[in-house]
Order: structure tokens, then C-alpha cells, then sequence
């Protein structure tokens, strides 16, 4: 046996050549890497610089350090300071999807949430729209619309409707939206008990009741009527909210208002068997669309009183 192996003993750690720890510069004096880290960060803290390794390389060079693009990146690597880093943050694990499509039971069981664009023309800016749908029913059970939805918006949303239905064992269906996956509101809810669940990435076929909402939404809200200013919109989504609970008809339900199956529901408290549409309607959509401002539409212009006495809502 050879005495190089039987004197043989692994080494730990990297092997190769130990790193320097030291840098030199143009006037023959040496600093430590240390201080070329505190120059590459005061590189980088100029406004405007994006500077990758090699252009960071040419400019501690013009700055008279003797150092080569390997050795940057070295040191840029080891304290995340290249170009296009992702700084990860703990987002805590979350809770996905089991199944495709939500079943609910009973009202309050099953809800879903999501944001949509709305237009305002007047302002040629878009407002955000976040929605909370009662599975069930298919019932908005609330709504906020505003230039930007925040956590602080998200919060005080689900806080109204909790207030208003005081039920236990609600699941929150939601996408991966920043407002949505913060500690507040993930917080929030696990202090009422209310199970959220997040739907895949690139998935919104796991929202489908919201996204089938925002359709619906998109052809009788948005496409008739243009908004010349938030205001008008926010107290057309108000009015909005009332004729899609209370007056109109849901092919799914059985051709009844989503209020309607609540209270039908509430009678019985019982499932009642979804009634399955075979009819064929004919779209109107082509009679109803208009390029004219909102408050155009013949509807816009009844009174809230009048319609109320007309349709008979309470």
C-alpha cells in the first residue's frame, strides 16, 4: 500500500485555494474585502444605478481598486447585492385548493373574493372593485371600490361581513394578490376562524363563481355605461348590489334572485337542489350597449324611490 493512501484523511470544507481576504489598490496599499463590500454599496445606493458585477468591476477599477469580475461576484453574491436578486420574504405556508370547484351547503359556508379592474373614464385611470360572493346564493355580500385596495381595505370588508352574519365554519376562497396573502389579514382571519385557501398560481378556474360574477359584471354594469368620475361609480355599484341580490334572475338558481334563495333557504333551512337551466335566451346585449356617459341610460334616470315602489323591494 502506497503511504499516500495510507496516510490518507478527507478534508472538509471547499476545496481549492482559500479566497483572499484582502484587495488590492493602484497606490500598492491593500483594504479588506470588507471595505470593497462598503464601496459596492455606496456604488449601488446612487439613484438610477442598476449596475451588474461587471459594470460594478469597471467602476471600482476607475476608482483605482486592482480587483477582477470574479471577485466582485463573489462578493456581491455573498450579500445579495447582484443585479435581479429576489430578496425572499416569510410569507408564512399557505393553505391551497383541495378542489377544482367550491361546494357549499348552506348560506356563509363557501365564500370567494377577488379584485377587478373598473374604468373611469372621466379620470382615463382605473378604480379597483374587491368583491365577496356568497357561494351558496351567489349573493354580494359586500363590496369596497377604490383607486387602490389595500390590506386595510381587505380587513375592514371581511370585518362588515362577519359583523353582519355571525356564522362559524366559513371558508375564504382567494388568489395569491399581495392584498391577500398579508400577515394582517391572514392573521385576522384565523382570529375569526375563518378557513382561507388559496387557489393555484395561474389557476383562476379555481375562482370560477367570482370570475363568472366579474363576467357578469363586465357585460350589464360596465359595457352599457362609461363613468366620468369615481363617485358616479361607486353609488352605481351600490345601486348595482341591490338589483343583482333582490331583482335579478340567476340561471344557475333556478331562475331566481339570489335573495330570494336565501330566504327560501332560511325557511327551510334545508339544500335546495339547484334546478339545472335548459332555456335558451336570447342576448341582449346589442340593444342595451351605449357609448354615451353613464347617467344616459333610461334606468340610471328612475328614481330609487320609484323603483323601489315598482319592484316592490323593501
Amino acid at each position: 500500500m502506497s503511504s499516500s493512501s495510507y496516510y490518507y484523511r478527507s478534508k472538509t470544507g471547499k476545496r481549492g485555494r482559500l479566497p483572499s481576504t484582502q484587495t488590492l489598490l493602484k497606490d500598492g496599499t491593500s483594504i479588506s474585502n470588507e471595505s470593497v463590500v462598503i464601496a459596492i454599496r455606496f456604488i449601488l445606493a446612487e439613484e438610477f444605478v442598476c449596475f451588474g458585477y461587471g459594470k460594478i468591476t469597471a467602476d471600482l477599477r476607475s476608482n483605482h481598486f486592482i480587483i477582477n469580475p470574479k471577485k466582485t461576484y463573489r462578493l456581491m453574491k455573498d450579500h445579495k447585492l447582484l443585479c435581479g436578486t429576489i430578496i425572499k420574504t416569510n410569507m408564512g405556508k399557505r393553505q391551497f385548493v383541495q378542489w377544482r370547484v367550491q361546494r357549499a351547503e348552506r348560506p356563509m359556508e363557501q365564500l370567494c373574493m377577488d379584485i377587478k379592474y373598473i374604468h373611469i373614464h372621466g379620470e382615463k385611470r382605473n378604480a379597483l372593485l374587491l368583491t365577496v360572493l356568497d357561494v351558496y346564493t351567489r349573493s354580494v355580500v359586500g363590496h369596497v371600490l377604490w383607486w387602490r385596495i389595500r390590506k386595510e381595505h381587505v380587513i375592514w370588508l371581511l370585518h362588515n361581513i362577519l359583523e353582519q352574519h355571525d356564522v362559524s365554519g366559513i371558508t375564504l376562497r382567494n388568489d395569491n394578490g399581495s392584498q391577500f396573502i398579508a400577515h394582517a389579514v391572514r392573521d385576522y382571519l384565523k382570529e375569526m376562524n375563518v378557513t382561507q385557501e388559496f387557489i393555484h398560481v395561474a389557476t383562476p378556474e379555481e375562482n370560477s363563481f367570482i370570475e363568472s360574477y366579474h363576467s357578469i359584471i363586465e357585460r350589464e354594469v360596465l359595457q352599457p355605461r362609461q363613468f366620468e368620475k369615481i363617485e358616479t361609480a361607486i353609488e352605481t355599484f351600490k345601486r348595482w348590489d341591490v338589483f343583482y341580490n333582490i331583482r335579478r334572475l340567476h340561471g344557475s338558481l333556478g331562475n331566481i334572485a339570489p335573495k330570494t334563495y336565501w330566504n327560501k333557504w332560511n325557511q327551510t333551512k334545508e339544500q335546495i337542489p339547484l334546478i339545472e337551466n335548459t332555456m335558451v335566451h336570447l342576448s341582449t346585449n346589442g340593444e342595451r350597449k351605449s357609448l354615451k356617459i353613464e347617467e344616459s341610460r333610461l334606468v340610471d334616470k328612475i328614481s330609487n324611490d320609484h323603483k323601489y315602489t315598482i319592484f316592490g323591494i323593501d
